[in-house]
């Protein structure tokens, strides 16, 4: 396998971020970036400030695009015209007309691509999804997320409060997490609500949508970027019928899990290496809504990541690049995330907010 070379379209504090985190991988390695501002370029790799230069470059083979959300339909177009692959920063595109457009190009012009969902390589998210899948508590019914991030990120004047740019917060971010949702639940959405509230005019910093999921899950997501630093908060809870498990942190470091289960369960759990202390069950069996499950554990544990998190984001960085080698070196591979989930994550996002803020 030969190591790729990437190339990095917007090099403010993340592109750096990515930047050093694939340097650390054996398989690949920045070898040029892009940006309009000469001060933000680095040393030791090639650096341009017209993006056409770098897709010209023989020595780039995958471009990372991480502009500003409107700028990713045509940067990828553009990309795959070149032929290049491309890893895009979230979101896809700010429309599910553009994520289609992305797609076809992507098809014509015989390259893979896929979209920074960092989340989805997480550990914590990973075991999740496993014990969703495997039933352990059974059937899920609620989804509930509540993110409280700090406002100095995206401070007065910044492109995010934009719409025209950000496509506004659901778009911008809320599509890490409408991804983790559909997945959790295995189903699409099938109806969505929002409503938002504006700090000042121009600034809506609190919204809040609604989700029902074609297999009657219900899902709730709060975004705000209003709270200080050091209150910056984020958890994520998922209710089964049988239990309940929360997912602490933006870049998840702990998962905690409560409830019944089986024997089976148990055992699926200990498999997955979870910390889980167990106790007889009051009931061999339990109804819950319109199932009679085996219950023979009460369980509570969970896991949580030892490594800080930049460090789990930055793993989490070079796992979906290592994924899109992989698929470019064997077309059999599957993706952990496809372009199709990054544009049902847009469609969800993109349905959220036409209905607070109708066209």
């Amino acid at each position: 396998m030969s190591k790729k070379g990437i190339g990095i379209i917007g090099y403010g504090g993340f592109g750096a971020f990515m930047h050093k985190a694939w340097d650390t991988m054996p398989n690949a390695g920045v070898v040029a970036v892009c940006d309009s501002d000469p001060a933000r370029l680095p040393a030791g790799v090639t650096c341009y400030s017209d993006y056409n230069k770098l897709l010209a470059d023989p020595s780039v083979d995958i471009v990372s695009i991480a502009t500003p959300p409107s700028s990713h339909k045509d940067l990828a177009i553009k990309a795959f015209a070149a032929g290049k692959h491309a890893l895009i920063e979230k979101p896809l595109a700010l429309s599910p007309d553009d994520t289609a457009q992305i797609i076809t190009a992507a098809q014509a012009a015989g390259v893979k691509a896929s979209v920074n969902f960092v989340l989805r390589y997480n550990p914590i998210v990973i075991a999740l999804e496993k014990i969703a899948k495997a039933g352990i508590l059974g059937k899920l019914r609620r989804m509930d997320l509540r993110n409280y991030a700090m406002q100095e990120t995206v401070p007065k004047g910044h492109w995010f409060w934009n719409p025209e740019i950000s496509g506004r917060i659901l778009l911008e971010h809320g599509v890490h997490f409408f991804d983790i949702a559909s997945t959790i639940a295995q189903a699409k959405a099938a109806d969505c609500w929002s409503l938002g509230v504006e700090r000042e005019k121009g600034m809506e910093d609190r919204v809040f949508a609604a989700v029902k999921y074609d297999n009657d899950v219900v899902g709730t997501f709060w975004h705000s970027f209003s709270r200080p630093r050091e209150l910056e908060r984020t958890t994520f809870h998922f209710a089964f019928d049988l239990g309940e498990i929360d997912i602490i942190g933006w870049i998840p470091l702990e998962m905690k899990i409560w409830g019944y289960t089986d024997q089976a369960g148990l055992e699926k759990l200990w498999e997955m290496e979870l910390d889980i202390t167990f106790s007889p069950a009051l009931h061999k069996s339990e109804l819950s809504s319109e199932f009679t499950y085996a219950t023979q554990h009460q369980i509570k544990g969970g896991l949580e990541l030892v490594q800080p998190k930049l460090e789990v984001y930055a793993e989490g960085l070079r796992l979906i690049m290592g994924d899109l080698i992989e698929s470019i070196e064997n077309s059999e591979h599957q993706m952990r995330v496809s372009l199709d989930d990054a544009a049902e994550a847009v469609k969800t996002a993109y349905r959220a907010t036409q209905f607070a803020h109708p066209e």
